[in-house]
């Protein structure tokens, strides 16, 4: 009896003092690579698979997982509005991918003090809507931007953020398959594309759309519907709301000045995923373009990356606000 009870004392003495086994650490060190998102996504989704599920929604071109990270607070309600992210369809704007995976560390890994943002609202995160295009620019031009599908006897690439439905091959959609804008023949012809349309529809014909936000970079923006024609959005107030919390977060932690204003603002472009998910029914949708530049030095779409830390956690400081504003307007809806 002693012995026994001798045993069961020791084993639990020895279970307290050694730490539980936790998810993999996000790091910014460096940028990851494919294996090393995919592995991340894995690790997360098997150390707490009691609030965190990866999907395979669709396949590349050169036939690489494009997968998603839905992230809960395990309560079991069925039906919450859902906010969705995605980043990388821009092979060449690195930062973006990163910045991705360090809101999905935010909200799985530090769970406890961001909890407020998943009590209503499920995340939903894809960190990488081109693998194609982004191991081709990570393993030999680091400027590429299109994605790897062949366009023509002699060029490559469709450009993924012209290739969606809403104002298709109007403004700023480049016709010659060799351009760097390059819309593709026709709506929604790549398989990168198709898959983000799946997860809007799937979101927003249930009713569950509450916020779309697409990681770019690299203009220190955020930016609202539309983007193929000079009309603001129907509730442009709501946007404009929901963007300048992020925004002013952002500033008064870190002093950095982002603009909040319409695509069009920017330049008048057809064929983007924010003014897609607009379309079909999401309340908020955005067009966030990460820094190009800090402290006056440029550095455009690769930062430094001594600079990966602080820029993804200024990202996040803005994402979080953004996130508890949406809750403050939508918390009856």
């Amino acid at each position: 009896m002693y012995s026994i009870l001798f045993l069961v004392s020791s084993v639990l003495i020895v279970s307290l003092a050694v730490p539980l086994k936790s998810g993999p650490a996000y790091q910014t060190d460096d940028y990851y690579t494919l294996e090393g998102i995919e592995q991340y996504l894995k690790g997360l989704a098997k150390s707490y698979s009691h609030r965190v599920s990866v999907k395979e929604i669709g396949r590349s071109y050169e036939n690489r997982s494009l997968n998603t990270i839905t992230i809960t607070n395990g309560d079991g309600r069925s039906g919450k509005k859902a906010i969705f992210i995605d980043a990388g369809i821009h092979a060449r704007e690195w930062l973006a991918h990163t910045t991705a995976l360090n809101i999905i560390n935010q909200l799985v890994v530090n769970f406890k003090e961001n909890k407020e943002l998943l009590q209503d609202h499920d995340w939903i995160v894809l960190p990488l809507v081109n693998p194609d295009g982004y191991h081709y620019s990570r393993s030999i031009d680091k400027c590429w931007r299109k994605n790897r599908r062949p366009s023509s006897e002699n060029c490559v690439g469709i450009d993924l953020n012209r290739n969606f439905g809403s104002g298709w091959s109007l403004g700023d959609a480049d016709s010659d398959p060799c351009g760097i804008t390059y819309m593709g023949p026709g709506s929604f012809t790549e398989p990168e594309s198709r898959a983000v349309q799946g997860v809007l529809h799937e979101i927003a014909d249930a009713g569950r759309g509450i916020m779309y936000i697409s990681f770019h970079s690299s203009a220190y923006e955020i930016l609202l519907p539309w983007g193929y024609k000079k009309v603001k959005a129907t509730n442009y107030k709501e946007h404009e709301a929901v963007a300048t919390a992020g925004q002013r977060a952002i500033k008064k932690t870190f002093s950095s000045e982002y603009i909040v204003k319409p695509i069009y603002g920017m330049y008048v472009a057809g064929g983007a995923s924010s003014d897609y998910a607009y379309s079909l029914g999401f309340r908020l949708s955005y067009t966030w373009e990460l820094p190009g530049e800090r402290n006056g030095s440029e550095f455009e779409f690769h930062p430094p990356k001594e600079l990966i830390k602080e820029l993804v956690n200024e990202t996040w400081i803005g994402v979080r606000a953004m996130g508890v504003k949406v809750a403050e307007i939508f918390r009856d809806n």
